[in-house]
């Protein structure tokens, strides 16, 4: 049966049951034409109201607001994308959905960026090389107006490069001990890493153990083995646990793991919620932390500060990175030029915020 004689049937129904029966109807999309017909205006002084330009009349801009407002008007983002030549939207792609400074980076930049006007459109890799290539090719083909990128390995600097040069800007958010192939703002992860292994080593501490999330932290790695070699420490990869995800879970499991070998007096993870998930298995098991076990986390997120035992971790600067990096952005998307010059890198140190975890109390940084 048609569809209009299955509601004439319902209606038919209902009103001979005494019931009043309300058939919604699918309201067309509002266009400007739609308000410039409600007031009497021409379409490219409603135009011009709804970009709030000075040519209309600020009563006239009101009114024009008021009435966009009632009719449930939506700008129509792609007419004026063409218009523009600009998307107004700026790609990000990430490693991984669990990691969560990565995640915290990803919020505070679409904040950032709709505060200016865009929009952000979010991409996932799971660390694989070829669906990171795959996903800076849909978001060049999207027309993307700008792109943030957490690179999962260096294997992918040929195709960020021919990206840059086809004058796409594009920020990259880790650096490492190598050229980048386009402009970024990065944490050395490294450095941190150095300076929370090196704090244990000094503290006396010669069997420290290391979790960490495997490619993605290799920065962090090769930083704890460097503070181990330069504090005259072997290396012993019995004390080195890689893990799936960032969470409290794993950095038990990791614990008990460990823990098992016997030996270990301190442990450095490569996220809080790791060494958090750590700290508790220790206090399960009757361990005093710091004097049996001092342990170190990376981020320093709010948890680290409030846990049973304030942990010691290296500062991740999320705030400064995500303002240095959308300006940095904006700069390559206004700045024609500036794209064509060699990529800009842009590096900030991260700090040891010393707490009790370790056995050192002090507030003291790094």
């Amino acid at each position: 049966m048609p569809l209009q004689n299955c509601i004439e049937c319902m209606i038919s129904f209902n009103d001979r049951n005494g019931l009043t029966t309300e058939v919604s109807k699918v309201s067309k999309r509002v266009r400007q034409e739609d308000i410039a017909k409600e007031l009497g205006l021409s379409i490219n002084s409603v135009s011009l109201a709804l970009k709030n330009s000075k040519r209309i009349n600020e009563e006239t801009r009101q009114r024009v607001h008021q009435v966009a407002k009632e009719l449930n008007y939506i700008p129509n983002s792609i007419a004026r994308s063409l218009v523009e030549k600009k998307s107004k939207i700026i790609g990000f792609i990430l490693p991984k959905i669990t990691n969560p400074v990565q995640i915290e980076t990803a919020q505070l930049i679409e904040r950032k960026l709709m505060a200016n006007g865009y929009n952000m459109m979010l991409m996932t890799t799971d660390s694989d090389r070829d669906y990171e290539s795959f996903a800076l090719d849909i978001l060049v083909s999207r027309q993307v107006d700008g792109i943030f990128l957490f690179p999962t390995n260096k294997q992918n600097q040929d195709k960020i490069r021919s990206i840059r040069n086809a004058h796409i800007p594009m920020v990259l958010l880790s650096g490492g001990n190598y050229e980048p192939a386009s402009d970024s703002v990065y944490m050395n992860q490294f450095k941190g890493a150095y300076k929370a292994a090196s704090h244990l080593a000094q503290l006396g501490h010669r069997q420290i153990a290391f979790i960490h999330g495997g490619p993605a932290n290799m920065e962090k790695y090769t930083g704890y083995q460097a503070a181990l070699k330069d504090n005259g420490i072997e290396f012993d990869e019995e004390l080195v646990i890689t893990v799936d995800n960032y969470s409290y879970e794993q950095g038990y499991l990791s614990a008990a793991k460990l823990f098992s070998k016997g030996g270990v007096t301190a442990l450095f993870a490569s996220s809080d919620y790791l060494a958090l998930g750590a700290l508790r298995w220790c206090r399960e098991q009757g361990m005093r932390v710091p004097e049996d076990m001092a342990i170190v986390g990376f981020d320093d997120l709010e948890a680290a500060q409030y846990a049973e035992i304030p942990l010691t971790s290296v500062t991740y600067k999320v705030e400064e990175l995500t303002t240095l990096a959308v300006e940095l952005l904006y700069r390559l998307i206004t700045e024609e030029e500036q794209a064509k010059s060699k990529p800009i890198r842009i590096e900030i140190e991260p700090t040891l915020q010393i707490r009790s975890s370790c056995g050192y109390k002090s507030k003291n940084r790094q």
